[in-house]
């Protein structure tokens, strides 16, 4: 990833792809061919990943100016199920990538406060958890472009998102690990734990 260090790696839902963002804004895809070893089930760090990049050279590159040092920089990437496209930020804006040609969807959400994680709604591609410095975590549509709804609960920035089926996760830079439900109006924190 040239000299700059990579802040976030994931694998698609697929398994077949990784992807890797790094601290200039920069997104990188790793692809395994589509060989027989996946159905024999050896798909094992043997088989080399090669660096994959559309046709027509496009780079997935988010807006980092004016960002603070890499090392201060919130930096998160998400997936939603199909793997059609991501949503990324480094610092500025989220930016939603489109998977196949690296183009650039739309960029919105400009900071402050920049956004710090990103979480998919497991059932809903239209809804993404965005958790931010300010330590507020925002349930956003990307249908509409708008917030739903803002959960509070935490005193210092998120930190880390996760979906079940019924319920949002967050955890904080405070210590705290915080349960929402997600099946009626989102706002309704189940229950709230140091993780100290």
């Amino acid at each position: 990833m040239d000299s700059h260090k990579v802040v976030q790696l994931i694998y698609t839902n697929s398994g077949l792809d990784l992807l890797a963002l790094s601290s200039s804004g920069i997104h990188k895809v790793w692809k395994w061919k589509h060989i027989n070893a996946i159905h024999l089930g050896s798909q094992t760090a043997s088989i080399a990943p090669k660096v994959w990049q559309p046709t027509k050279g496009a780079v997935m590159c988010n807006d980092v100016s004016g960002n603070k040092p890499d090392e201060e920089s919130a930096a998160c990437i998400a997936l939603p199920k199909h793997d059609g496209f991501l949503v990324s930020a480094s610092g500025r804006k989220l930016s939603m990538f489109q998977m196949t040609t690296f183009h650039t969807m739309i960029s919105f959400m400009p900071p402050p406060p920049a956004a710090t994680c990103l979480a998919f709604h497991p059932r809903d591609n239209n809804i993404i958890a965005i958790g931010r410095e300010d330590s507020v975590i925002q349930i956003y549509s990307l249908e509409f472009f708008q917030v739903k709804r803002e959960l509070r609960g935490h005193m210092k920035q998120i930190t880390g998102l996760s979906f079940s089926w019924t319920s949002l996760v967050s955890s904080g830079a405070d210590a705290q690990l915080c349960m929402w439900d997600i099946t009626g109006a989102w706002n309704w924190k189940k229950k709230s734990r140091s993780i100290v």
